[in-house]
């Protein structure tokens, strides 16, 4: 009955948060809500194949545990290494039908929770304690223990996040751009200092707790932004090969985010998914994303 009630609260979440996005946008188009259901289902349904299996590992992050799935090709040697970062409020169960796409085709893919990261997180941590930057050092830590596991090719790691979890991919990169081969961003929330600003013009403004996006967070996710931190500055310091995709109906996200990280990278492929809100659910978005993944992928494998 828990487990029931958990997938009917984050179905009821997230498809408020798509419905209440400015202008209206509806990631699911005509999807109806039998469809949705069980799409939200299948998320959540840790993906089981005879190619690759399933170990639960994680590693200790700034005094939190953080907590996280890796999914193993079976054949035997090292292989290329993709590490998942969550969104807002979410959890590594968004990326089981990523991960179970990668492990069939021969890549290690880790998708763990952020400290702090949601309600939800099997991690440990507050909510009211989570930001990018404490994030980043999650990211930092995981990036180093993938590096140990013997069957990962430590030549071909990469880095891929989602919305809040492709900001700390972008953030982190210039850190570990000796330790990573390449970035992959989908919608990644570039505006979150700009949205930081909008609601808080002053530091002196912004409050000690405040529920936002069915989440409490705390003044920590805010702060850092009124030291003259500029996000665009930040992720210039990673060099190296960069894919972003991101909706053209993203309101929640705007794609001229994603457009500006463009011009700052020295070498960005960008690709815009006609039609896609943030988040691709309907069957033509996510072919075409994962299309572009593995592309890059295969194209950027050492």
């Amino acid at each position: 009955m828990k487990r029931i009630m958990s997938l009917l609260s984050v179905f009821a979440i997230t498809t408020s948060l798509a419905y209440s996005q400015p202008g209206g946008n509806n990631p699911f188009g005509n999807m109806s809500r039998e469809e949705i259901e069980d799409l939200f289902k299948k998320m959540n349904t840790p993906p089981t194949d005879p190619s690759y299996r399933m170990e639960v590992v994680g590693c200790e992050s700034d005094g939190n545990k953080i907590y996280g799935e890796a999914f193993i090709p079976v054949a035997p040697g090292q292989h290329p290494a993709v590490i998942l970062s969550h969104g807002y409020g979410g959890t590594h169960h968004g990326f089981y039908a990523m991960a179970d796409m990668l492990a069939k085709a021969g890549y290690v893919a880790y998708c763990y929770d952020f400290a702090g990261g949601s309600p939800r997180s099997q991690s440990g941590g507050k909510t009211e304690e989570t930001s990018i930057f404490t994030q980043r050092q999650n990211l930092k830590d995981v990036i180093d223990m993938v590096r140990t596991w013997d069957f990962v090719d430590k030549k071909n790691i990469f880095l891929l996040g989602e919305s809040q979890g492709g900001c700390v991919s972008a953030i982190t990169a210039p850190y570990v751009k000796d330790k990573i081969n390449a970035i992959l961003l989908t919608f990644p929330a570039l505006c979150i200092p700009d949205d930081g600003f909008a609601l808080y013009p002053t530091l002196a403004d912004v409050p000690e707790t405040v529920n936002f996006m069915g989440m409490n967070i705390g003044k920590p996710y805010y702060e850092k932004f009124y030291d003259g931190f500029d996000i665009y500055k930040e992720i210039a310091g990673y060099q190296g090969e960069v894919l972003i995709v991101h909706g053209t109906e993203d309101s929640l996200v705007k794609p001229e985010y994603s457009a500006k990280a463009s011009n700052v990278y020295d070498h960005c492929e960008l690709h815009m998914i006609f039609g896609a809100g943030h988040g691709f659910y309907q069957p033509q978005h996510v072919e075409l994303y994962y299309q572009y993944v593995t592309d890059f992928l295969k194209r950027h494998i050492k």
